[in-house]
């Protein structure tokens, strides 16, 4: 996609704000919000990886394979109004939000969307499976421990658009914890920009010194994931596509993947 190309489907006449929590604005990628914990701001690492990428250009400017999967998916013009690293979304029960690596709100067409990143190297998509995350809650309770941790993996699993069962038998129950919690705080964020739409994107990075194995693993769990949500012909990875809609609390969701 040619530089004209590029900037005729980004821009309608609206600066973007790229903008810290606390509303600073970030005029280049060393400005760009910490993650929480300093060891993930290293180069070669998504965090990083994932602010360069937002200032290729001149300008800070949205990731232009970003840009070209959404209007090949949706084929209308793609307005980026605000753009906030590292943006947390209250999920249900008490504990830690849904950490977005990036979170925007967008014009789609004439549509309002909430776009909400997750930057990958070959970081896997959590620790433990939903599975062994509630089980292992479930036995810290017995134990004596307070925690509401098994209620909350209950609502979200709740709001996904599959059979209900017990968590430990659920549709997702072997796929990582992170890939549930990614895509029912981009659907809350979407409720609380009052957006139309809801769109998870996995932004993946292929850099030098990655372990091909993990990237393989996340490859499966992404795939899996999406093959137990949606009824749609998905290949492995499938880079540079769309999957949706996908209806999680009411919100019409999309979930993609893109690759550099």
């Amino acid at each position: 996609m040619t530089c004209l190309y590029f900037f005729s489907i980004v821009k309608r006449g609206r600066a973007m704000e790229l903008v810290k929590k606390n509303g600073e604005a970030i005029n280049c990628w060393q400005d760009w919000e910490r993650p929480k914990k300093d060891y993930q701001w290293k180069e070669g690492r998504s965090a990083m990886e994932v602010a360069k990428s937002w200032f290729r250009q001149s300008v800070d400017a949205p990731p232009e394979e970003i840009v070209q999967l959404l209007f090949n998916h949706f084929q209308q013009n793609i307005e980026f109004i605000k753009v906030v690293p590292e943006l947390v979304t209250p999920l249900p029960e008490r504990g830690e939000g849904r950490n977005h690596d990036v979170a925007c709100t967008c014009m789609i067409g004439k549509r309002t969307a909430t776009l909400c990143i997750e930057g990958k190297t070959d970081e896997s998509f959590g620790e433990q499976t939903v599975a062994q995350y509630y089980q292992l809650m479930e036995h810290r309770r017995r134990a004596g421990v307070s925690t509401r941790v098994p209620e909350r993996i209950e609502k979200l699993v709740s709001m996904l658009p599959i059979p209900r069962a017990e968590v430990p038998s659920c549709a997702v129950a072997d796929n990582g914890y992170q890939l549930v919690t990614a895509l029912v705080g981009t659907a809350l964020q979407a409720k609380i920009d009052h957006s139309e739409l809801a769109i998870l994107l996995i932004h993946e990075f292929h850099t030098d010194g990655l372990d091909p194995q993990k990237i393989q693993k996340n490859i499966q769990d992404y795939s899996q994931f999406v093959k137990k949500l949606t009824s749609l012909p998905f290949e492995d990875g499938a880079n540079g596509k769309l999957f949706g809609p996908i209806e999680v609390d009411g919100i019409a969701c999309f979930i993609g993947r893109v690759v550099v």
